[in-house]
């Protein structure tokens, strides 16, 4: 789920060209899911968790975009070692 999740955010963070965007999670008819997560970009390659109005929940784990991998990093952006990054293919 967690990989589906991000393949769909890297290849919408690729089309992107604006500031922040927005990133939540749909059911099988796409309506949005209130009660599950949502998640930031922004242009830096920053992904942040957010909660239902729009705040950054930064005790969440948030991520960073390097090319074609997604990295853990903590709440100041620094690359956690000691957790699973992700690739594209």
């Amino acid at each position: 789920m967690k990989f589906t999740l991000f393949t769909s955010l890297m290849i919408f963070t690729l089309s992107a060209q604006a500031a922040d965007k927005r990133i939540y999670s749909t059911d099988s008819i796409g309506n949005r899911q209130y009660d599950k997560p949502s998640f930031t970009v922004t242009d830096e390659g920053r992904i942040y968790e957010t909660d239902s109005i729009g705040n950054r929940r930064y005790d969440k784990q948030s991520y960073r975009i390097e090319g074609d991998k997604i990295l853990p990093t903590d709440s100041i952006g620094n690359r956690q070692y000691d957790k699973p990054a992700f690739e594209m293919k």
